[in-house]
């Protein structure tokens, strides 16, 4: 399958409704996803910090919770319950070699130590091309092959690579983060900038942007006619992060790889998982979400919305 066919696939999925069965009990805990919007039941993510570090011990009853500012009673809450996926997309066009990929190397064998038992592990690189280096469940020799071969040659289709990474089926009953390491700036993707905001709108994982560059750079070298077409590298990522719950993490020189993307995995972890009904809202169409402590003095970082149809 060419990447153009690839590309059309994820657009299409981007508009598609993001269904399933609605949760309760035990089994919401066991089967729902990270964020669906299904027959009765919205999941939503939240990740609660003060001062840099995870809130724990939160309830029902310290969340609110909007849906078209229409306040909505959150049934149920879960910290740290649901299995995790994470797929990881590593840049490795001609920018990306020597020894940030030797670092590289070393983060996502740390990162794969840093998996709990149920956890599992999905490696995608791309340059021009989308190549899957290792699936969900394979085992850690398959790793280690894939990281052995890794060199970094041509152009960046960042935009493509994500946008598929986002419309990629995934399991109910696990949590989806997708981790992109890049030095940011795309060079040959088919899509543009726009369209990778509104798969990330309809789409269900939380992205968590590493960059290993300047974020003040042009987010692309191509010219086109998309209204965000002078969006910078880091107005992109944290656009991207804002719209999926995620968050950004910039390298500069002397940072150390291998802990970022243990922190980016730590901070994913340490998420509340919340259920609600819709109530007072039609449920077709575009939905802005807003999740908030009744107490302050804690920062909340949870996706800003969903498509339901």
């Amino acid at each position: 399958m060419t990447r153009r066919m690839l590309i059309a696939g994820a657009v299409a999925i981007s508009g598609a409704t993001i269904l399933g069965a609605a949760p309760s009990g035990q089994a919401a805990q066991d089967q729902a996803s990270v964020f669906r919007a299904g027959a009765d039941a919205v999941t939503v993510e939240a990740s609660v910090r003060r001062d840099r570090r995870p809130v724990m011990g939160l309830k029902v009853t310290d969340f609110e919770l909007l849906d078209n500012g229409v306040p909505q009673e959150i049934t149920d809450v879960t910290y740290e319950k649901l299995p995790i996926d994470v797929t990881v997309l590593l840049d490795i066009s001609a920018s990306v070699t020597g020894t940030v990929l030797d670092e590289l190397r070393r983060a996502l064998r740390q990162l794969r130590a840093d998996l709990g038992t149920a956890d599992r592990l999905k490696l995608v690189a791309f340059n021009m091309r989308i190549r899957r280096l290792m699936d969900f469940g394979e085992p850690a020799s398959v790793t280690d092959s894939a990281l052995s071969a890794l060199a970094g040659s041509g152009s960046s289709a960042i935009f493509d690579s994500l946008a598929v990474a986002l419309a990629s089926p995934f399991p109910t009953g696990r949590r989806q983060l997708i981790v992109l390491f890049s030095d940011g700036q795309d060079s040959s993707s088919i899509i543009d900038a726009e369209t990778l905001l509104d798969v990330a709108r309809r789409s269900t994982p939380t992205v968590a942007v590493v960059l290993a560059s300047s974020p003040n750079r042009p987010a692309s070298l191509l010219r086109n006619a998309s209204t965000r077409a002078n969006l910078t590298v880091g107005d992109l990522a944290n656009q991207i992060a804002s719209e999926t719950g995620g968050f950004v993490a910039t390298i500069t020189t002397g940072d150390n790889v291998t802990s970022t993307f243990r922190r980016v995995l730590e901070q994913f972890r340490t998420t509340y998982v919340m259920y609600y009904t819709p109530r007072g809202v039609d449920r077709a169409g575009a939905h802005t979400l807003e999740v908030r402590l009744k107490k302050p003095g804690a920062e909340v970082r949870a996706r800003r919305g969903y498509v339901w149809r």
